[in-house]
Order: C-alpha cells, then structure tokens, then sequence
C-alpha cells in the first residue's frame, strides 16, 4: 500500500496535467505556463509534465475514463504525491481523484493560492493570503457538502439539535474572514491616511504593474535606494514596495505590486482588491511588458483587463505608460504600443537588467509627472456625477463649493487632463 498522502504541499513528487478542449488554439502556451507556475513552488519535486486532450470533461472525474487509468498507472509506478491540474476543478471531482488516484490534487486555483501563500512577507500580504484561502474554502464546502447528512446534536443557543455539520462548518469560516476582513480594514485605513498626507505634500505616485514575471522588481531596483527581491519567477513580489525618488524638487513615490497572470483566481483578486485599487489613485501607471515574450500581446491585454475590473480607466487615459522590457534578449523591434490610443511618445524600450535605456525612461517619468499645472474654476450641476465623480478619482479637485443646484470645483490639472476630461464628457454629449 503507498505512503499516506500528506496533507500540506511539502517536497512531494508531482505530476503536471494540461488540458486542451477541441477548438482551443493556445494548449503549448497553456502547458508552459502552468509548468512555469509550478516550478515556482521550489518544494515541488515535478516528475512529469503532460498536455491531454478533452472533447468534454467528466462531470464526477473531469479526466476521462482512459486519461484517468493512465494518470492513476503513471502515479502509482512512479510514487506520485501531488497532480497538478491546469483546469477549474469542482470539489465533487477533487475529492473522487483523490480517491482514485491516492494522491493530493490540486487545480490552477489551488496551486496559485500556495504560491502566494509561500510569497505573502508583511502582515497585509498575510492577512490577504489568508483571507484568499477563507473565501476559496467556504466556495468549496457549499457546493461540495450538500449531499451529506452528517448531522451533530448539542445544547446552548447556537448548535442545537439538528444542525448539519456543514452549517457548523459555514459559520466557522464566516466568523472568521469577517475577523481577517476587519483586519484588513483597520490597514487600509491606515494606507488613507498615508495617501491624504502624500496628497498634502504634493508627492505623486507611480504604480509598477504588469505580467508576472515581466521585469517590474528589476526596474523598481534601478531606481536608487532600497531594493527589492529581484527573482526570474512567478509572483515573486507580492506584498507592494514602495520607495522615494527623484530630485529633492522634484519627489515622487514609486510602488511595485503583485504582478498579474491570466485566469487569477477571484477569491485572489476579491482578497488584494484593498492594495491592487491603490493603483487608481497613482498619478502614473507604468505598464511593464516583457517583449521577448512571443505572447506578450496576450498578456499585455490581460494586465489591462485587469486594471479595468479594479476601476482604472484605460481608454484614452494620460495615466499610462508602456515599458517594453528585455529588448537585450528579444528577437523583435516594437514601438508601437499595446494599448490602443497610447501616444508613442509614451512607450519606452528598456532592459532593466542591463541598464539599457534607462535615461531616456527617467527623464520621460519626470516630464509626465511635472507638466505644466493651470488652476482653473468650473461648475458643474449637483447631478452630473459622472464627471464629479472623474475628477475626484483623478484626484484633480483641490477645494469645492456647494451652492443650492451647483457645485464650484477648483481642480489643478495640465492640458492632457483636461482634454481627457472633454474626450470622456463633452464630445460624448455632442
């Protein structure tokens, strides 16, 4: 009989699936991928990595019958602790390959929720990690107990006779993510208050996003002062740094966060939410796309995607700036850039890790940083909301005015933010 799987991912010898459905035209970048993401996790011993094919999934194994009898044939011969599954796994079909196969299985969401949980450093990364786990726990036990009737009987108001286990089990984990939420609360509170006295001080900040693995920690490296941990491998910065830079007249604050990767899962994206929506208040975003990469178009619009969702306007903003990172190693000369309406004269050609580049990158930082600032008074009905409610996020507003039916704002802001402004409002009523 073969060693008792453990519990927890440590040093086991893995088995890596990628599935390919019929139709599906992106199974080697898929496969290499997800090897990747598993390869990130150093206590991973990987024996094998394979891609299948699927015309459907198996509503109780998600393998079907003859992938499944070689899996399990390939995991007992060879003492497979752990198989990696590059699909969304229902908890029914977790458990029954477990069972079949004697081994731990883990799908794309389970395996991303253990890297960040080996990444997570500060007590806010921690805390986000653990509540990541919380919400992924109690999506699984819903759907995954609802056939059972295990049942325990007790006194006292909460716990009464008749109560099922897994209503036991629910109000456990919901008191404890409200626990993890109100300590994530009582920091971002305190991430307000930094942002008020940065605003105060007129510091602006600049946000390092991208794909993960890109280069963003590179770049944040060749900015003077602290570094950070600088690795070629997956997420590996996940609690956002930041530092001061710039000229003593000309300060500003740059922060490098968790980079992204196609299909995060939501509980992950609900659980950073708190740090990830910093990046709408930055006064630049510097988009770093690893050029090299023959799918960096793919991921470059993931990253975009995903800046969307936290409410960040991409479409014709004069927040943001291309960096096209590893040009020392890319086969391919690109100017133009990713996102659609971006001015060339914002997208930058760079190695970081060879200081290629770099000159030109600062001082086009500096120049998008300090345009001219004009002072100018509008008002705008009490109803127009949509456009309160842009300038505020772009953090435009120095003072307002209530009157009966109006507002007066005295925003400070350069050409290119007002003509964004009349690009999204004006010529839209026209």
């Amino acid at each position: 009989m073969r060693k008792q799987k453990k519990d927890r991912i440590q040093d086991l010898r893995t088995f890596v699936i990628s599935v390919n459905f019929s139709g599906q035209h992106d199974g080697n970048y898929k496969e290499y991928e997800f090897l990747k993401l598993a390869k990130s996790l150093s206590v991973l011993s990987i024996k094998k990595s394979t891609a299948l094919r699927l015309l459907k999934s198996d509503p109780a194994f998600f393998l079907s019958k003859g992938h499944l009898n070689n899996t399990k044939m390939f995991v007992a011969e060879n003492n497979i602790g752990l198989v990696l599954i590059d699909n969304p796994l229902t908890p029914i079909q977790q458990r029954n390959l477990e069972k079949k196969l004697d081994a731990k299985v883990l799908d794309r969401t389970g395996l991303v929720l253990e890297i960040f949980g080996s990444r997570a450093q500060t007590k806010e990364g921690m805390l986000q990690v653990e509540l990541a786990h919380l919400l992924h726990q109690k999506s699984r036990l819903v759907r995954s107990w609802t056939h059972l009737e295990r049942q325990r009987g007790g006194k006292g108001f909460l716990g009464g006779p008749g109560e099922t286990q897994i209503e036991s089990d629910r109000r456990s984990l919901a008191s404890k993510i409200v626990g993890v939420k109100n300590a994530i609360n009582k920091v971002k509170k305190t991430r307000g208050v930094q942002r008020n006295l940065r605003l105060k001080n007129n510091i602006p900040l600049i946000s390092f996003v991208g794909y993960t693995n890109a280069g963003k920690s590179t770049l944040f490296n060749a900015f003077p002062n602290k570094k950070t941990k600088s690795e070629n491998r997956l997420f590996s910065t996940l609690d956002p740094y930041l530092k001061k830079c710039g000229s003593p007249n000309k300060e500003y604050i740059i922060s490098d966060t968790v980079g992204f990767i196609r299909n995060l899962p939501t509980s992950l994206v609900i659980a950073f939410r708190a740090t990830l929506e910093e990046i709408s208040y930055s006064d630049l975003i510097v988009h770093v796309v690893d050029i090299s990469d023959e799918n960096a178009d793919e991921k470059a619009d993931v990253v975009y995607k995903t800046l969307e969702t936290l409410g960040v306007e991409i479409r014709n903003s004069n927040k943001i700036v291309e960096v096209h990172n590893k040009v020392d190693i890319s086969f391919r000369k690109r100017s133009t850039p990713f996102l659609k309406g971006l001015p060339k004269n914002k997208v930058y050609s760079i190695s970081a890790a060879n200081k290629q580049g770099l000159n030109p990158f600062f001082r086009g930082i500096e120049q998008n940083l300090y345009k001219k600032l004009i002072k100018e008074n509008i008002i705008l009905d009490v109803y127009e909301t949509e456009k309160i409610k842009w300038l505020y996020q772009n953090q435009l507003v120095k003072s307002s005015e209530l009157n009966e039916s109006s507002l007066k704002l005295q925003l400070l802001w350069n050409n290119d933010q007002r003509e964004q402004f009349n690009r999204s409002f004006v010529e839209k009523a026209l």
